[in-house]
Parts: C-alpha cells; structure tokens; sequence
C-alpha cells in the first residue's frame, strides 16, 4: 500500500532539454538583431536659464585642421563654422617635405600657433595621399598630438586624430 501512495505522490521530472535547444538558438540570433540596431541622435543644444544679469554666453570658437599629406609637402588648412574665410586662409600652411625632423618641427609650430588661437580646438584631419609612406603618416600623427618643449616636456596639441583619405582623380 505504501508503493502505490509513493508513487502518486511522486513528481514526475520536468524535460527541460528542448526549452535550452530554443534558447541557446534564439540567443545568437537576438544579439545579430540588437548589433544591427542603432538609434539616430540628432545633436541639438537646448537654450538654459541664465543667471538673469544678462549679456550673452561666450561662444566657443573652434578649429578643425586638415592636414594633406603629400610625398612634397604637407598642407594645413582650417575650418570652422564661426570664423570668416579669410580668418581661416590666413591660419593656412604649406610645408615642404623630404622626410626632414625639422619640418615636422614646423608643422607642430604651426599647429600650437592655431591651438594657442583657439585653445577648445582638439580635432585634425589627416588626408594622405594614396603614394605616401606609412612612416610619414605616423610621423605626422605623433607631430600633430603632441609638440615638444624643451627636452622632455611636450605640450598636448590636437589629441583627437581622424584618418581619413583623399578623393584623388574626382572632380
């Protein structure tokens, strides 16, 4: 009598193999799903309350270099939604090229000569040409962060570094 009331009472097992089948098949398949969804951010600045003494917030003014990189010469223009064309013409450069530390030098001057200017400025867009070295963009990469004062103090220049390439033959 006792056997017939144990086995009543027992609980049968719970089969849960075919439940881990659907997840370990459905797991990969919702990460695929969730890394090809990305959510649009439109940048936009709202208007905060002032402190009421009035007079306008300072505006940020800053620069984005670019840099172009040729076997010859390196060119440095500048861009900026604030500043007039010729402002910007006048921040421009060329430097000759042939591989000489010095005229890394020069390029780092003028850089810290814009980075002075407007010190907010932390982006450079580095274009080179499809036949430059791999060497002279690292060259100019490493000039174009950081410039040397003295011996060992180097002073930050444009930390933010975008590589990017020409549009050669277009046009």
């Amino acid at each position: 009598m006792f056997d017939r009331v144990r086995r009543k009472k027992e609980v049968p097992e719970i089969n849960l193999i075919p439940v881990m089948n659907l997840f370990v098949t459905l797991i990969p398949f919702l990460l695929l799903g969730a890394a090809f969804y990305h959510v649009g951010v439109i940048p936009a600045s709202m208007p905060t309350a002032g402190s009421g003494e009035g007079g306008e917030a300072a505006v940020v003014q800053k620069v984005t270099v670019n840099l172009t990189l040729g076997n010859d010469a390196i060119e440095l223009t500048a861009e900026s939604p604030q500043l007039e064309p010729e402002v910007l013409e006048a921040m421009g450069a060329r430097i000759e090229w042939n591989g000489d530390p010095e005229k890394l030098e020069a390029l780092s001057a003028a850089l810290g000569r814009i980075k002075k200017d407007y010190a907010e400025s932390d982006t450079v867009i580095v274009l080179p040409r499809s036949d430059v070295q791999y060497q002279t963009v690292v060259q100019v990469l490493d000039a174009s962060r950081e410039m040397k004062q003295g011996d060992t103090k180097k002073e930050p220049l444009f930390p933010v570094v975008v590589l990017s390439q020409t549009l050669e033959g277009a046009g």
